[in-house]
């Protein structure tokens, strides 16, 4: 699975970086709006893609680290950190599901649309968790199936034709399994 991701997402890398929907879209404005970091957190962006939940939080701390699995989407990050002038921001290839972070790391662990693709999202909140300083917020954005779970199944198979790589979008009601 990681190889596909990583094949699927590389290729695409560049559209990421100027997708409006990534980059400016209503899920990153509320993410930002409902977080009031203080100037010295640590972040760490699981699955970062092109880095723009990273980009949007590194003006208001420390130290932002975006992290993803693959090299090419990594690139972008830092293209379009060295383009706005935010030099706080590194980026670290790593699985979301076994973080090369020590323990108690970052202030805040935020993933935005891609635990979907994560084959044991139990795992990803496990490891956020772990490097996470007690007390520190995790902020996740993903979609959502539908809570029936004959529709959410077709919607997770239509999902998985058009994209390959998705794994599987929880209902609000299923939790994390």
């Amino acid at each position: 699975m990681t190889s596909l991701v990583q094949k699927k997402f590389g290729e695409a890398a560049a559209d990421y970086a100027a997708c409006a929907v990534h980059a400016e879209g209503p899920s990153l404005a509320r993410l930002t709006e409902l977080i009031d970091p203080l100037p010295t957190w640590r972040q760490l962006d699981v699955a970062t893609g092109a880095g723009h939940t990273a980009l949007a939080f590194a003006p208001r701390i420390a130290k932002s680290t975006a992290s993803d699995i693959t090299p090419e989407m990594l690139a972008q990050v830092k293209r379009l950190a060295k383009e706005r002038g935010l030099g706080n921001v590194v980026t670290r290839q790593a699985n979301a599901q076994d973080l090369p972070f020590p323990d108690t790391s970052f202030h805040l662990v935020t993933c935005r649309l891609a635990a979907h693709h994560f084959p044991k999202p139990k795992d990803f909140v496990a490891e956020s968790a772990r490097v996470m300083i007690p007390g520190g917020i995790f902020a996740l954005v993903d979609n959502v199936s539908p809570d029936d779970a004959d529709v959410a199944a077709a919607y997770n198979a239509f999902e998985k034709l058009r994209d390959p790589s998705h794994g599987r979008a929880l209902s609000l009601k299923a939790g994390v399994r």
